[in-house]
């Protein structure tokens, strides 16, 4: 069978530490814009930050164990390759700017559902249609739950928080 990598290559790892250095910069800047906010804001920065927080750690050290065996380096050639999978970054790239971009008009709710069925289907090959959506439905019901209902996060509204909100 072969391997994108030579037995003999080491694992590169600087591509794949980019993003749970930005997850852990991210953490902690909303965890230190919210010290002044109410109680739900808070506890939500702490419930979600300390557990991302605890999952980068522990990332960290797995990678710096490698690195210390010498089973990987710091190498980020693997950012680009395989290019096989090139179009899929590409396409999940153009999927995230267009959140940003399409959520002031559809909505946190919708937008999050978008997105996430886009992703899943595009990133799976468009394998398991059904089961994509029904994740997506999931996620979406759920951040609506917590960050728009519990919590009461002033995310932009759509047609699904307009519903929620005629119906409450």
């Amino acid at each position: 069978m072969a391997s994108t990598q030579d037995s003999d290559e080491k694992r590169q790892l600087g591509g794949e530490l980019i993003i749970p250095v930005l997850a852990l910069g991210f953490t902690l800047y909303y965890i230190a814009t919210v010290v002044d906010s109410p109680w739900s804001a808070q506890l939500n920065a702490f419930m979600v930050g300390s557990v991302l927080i605890l999952l980068v750690l522990i990332f960290f050290a797995v990678a710096a164990r490698a690195l210390w065996r010498g089973e990987a380096s710091l190498g980020m050639s693997n950012l680009i390759e395989p290019y096989h999978i090139l179009p899929k970054r590409l396409g999940f790239i153009a999927l995230s700017l267009g959140y940003l971009i399409v959520i002031q008009w559809l909505g946190f709710t919708l937008t999050t559902f978008v997105f996430m069925a886009a992703s899943m289907l595009l990133l799976g090959g468009g394998r398991r249609p059904i089961l994509c959506l029904v994740s997506a439905t999931i996620m979406a019901a759920v951040a609506l739950v917590v960050f728009v209902i519990l919590f009461q996060k002033r995310f932009p509204k759509g047609p699904v928080e307009y519903l929620v909100q005629a119906l409450s």
